[in-house]
């Protein structure tokens, strides 16, 4: 039995700990949250044994051989880095640290104790986000010509509305590119099999001040009847990407958070030489392939349909669609397999550490190039 702790019970801690205890071989041992009723109140949904306020009880506990790392982002990098000098593997949200060399020093670190690393991309893990990746190594849409989309929500659309991503002293340098966008920029990579080399950013804050609850929010809390002073916001609510690929295609992105009535609105277009694909958040069941000479057609998530590396993560018959939370379980499954075999067992590549570096790098470029209002160029 691999023990684990879980450190951070808010919103993505939560995830985590629905994900795990579906994780066979797996079992968490300790809960550690800064808010120590937030921690007893999972311990006590999961039936876990411990649950602390301190981290080093988890760190330091020998037994706990898997840490996840839950904690808002300004503390990725502490929590990581104490976690991997005690030689455990780690699973960690993203952003894997704030910045290019708090990543860096992650990556090495994790090399140099020869530790497994894992970050929460948990998109590229829907069914037929991996069978698309598939198709497109194969040769199936010919080349990569040009990729766009969006990632659209509502729920920071009022001046009432809060979040402690808004804050630069608890986020870092961004909020929504660093946020989602990293998310989306992941998926067009791992689809394409392709790098971003070049970006153009344009970012904005759409509502300045805005009202900041007394107490503690949790993330996609409803806040009501609470005392508030107003904040400034130093950060961005909206970002549009120009970019190129390695393949010299062009691309766009726009992602915001104040769309009234995009509630989690993620969608991308693949376009190529061949033919074209196309998936969509809402739909995630579905995957869209465009011709120019016949009938387009829809793929529904299907085990029997999809590539045999692929429909291990359709994980029931067609007409039962997955969901989000089956998208994490797949990203643990194919980590734990790992740890307990010291083997991968995906077909493409798994999100690690690497991977979490690589999106510090894009969402860099594109601040640096929004701050000199030109192209940024990204080093690989």
């Amino acid at each position: 039995m691999i023990m684990v702790g879980v450190i951070g019970t808010g919103y993505m801690g939560t995830i985590h700990l629905e994900a795990l205890s579906r994780v066979g071989g797996v079992k968490v041992k300790s809960v550690c949250d800064v808010n120590l009723e937030l921690a007893k109140a999972s311990s006590q949904r999961y039936n876990i044994e411990n649950a602390y306020d301190d981290l080093k009880k988890i760190i330091d506990d020998n037994e706990i051989e898997v840490i996840h790392n839950c904690a808002p982002n300004k503390y990725h990098y502490s929590i990581t880095k104490a976690a991997l000098e005690r030689g455990k593997h780690i699973l960690s949200e993203k952003p894997l640290a704030m910045t290019l060399e708090d990543g860096d020093d992650l990556v090495e670190l994790a090399q140099k104790k020869g530790v497994i690393t894992g970050v929460d991309f948990c998109y590229r893990y829907y069914p037929l986000v991996q069978e698309m990746a598939v198709r497109v190594r194969r040769g199936d849409l010919g080349d990569v010509r040009l990729v766009m989309g969006s990632y659209l929500q509502d729920w920071l659309s009022r001046p009432t509305d809060y979040s402690w991503r808004l804050e630069k002293s608890e986020c870092g340098d961004s909020n929504i590119t660093a946020d989602v966008g990293s998310h989306w920029f992941d998926l067009i990579q791992f689809v394409t099999g392709l790098k971003v080399t070049e970006v153009i950013g344009d970012l904005a804050t759409i509502i300045p001040i805005r009202k900041r609850p007394k107490r503690q929010v949790l993330a996609f809390e409803e806040v009501k009847d609470v005392e508030t002073e107003d904040f400034k916001v130093e950060l961005e609510e909206y970002s549009s990407v120009l970019y190129r690929l390695s393949n010299g295609a062009p691309g766009s992105f726009t992602t915001s958070q104040v769309c009234a009535g995009r509630k989690s609105d993620t969608e991308f277009q693949i376009y190529g030489s061949k033919c074209s694909y196309a998936w969509n958040h809402k739909r995630s069941n579905e995957m869209w392939i465009g011709y120019r000479e016949k009938a387009n057609e829809i793929l529904i998530e299907n085990p029997i349909l999809q590539q045999d590396n692929t429909s291990k993560y359709a994980t029931l018959p067609a007409g039962h669609p997955l969901g989000y939370h089956d998208a994490v379980l797949n990203l643990f499954n194919d980590f734990y397999d790992i740890v307990k075999h010291n083997k991968e067992t995906s077909a493409i590549s798994r999100p690690t550490f690497e991977t979490g570096y690589d999106e510090i790098k894009i969402t860099d470029a594109i601040l640096m190039s929004n701050r000199k209002r030109q192209w940024e160029k990204i080093q690989w």
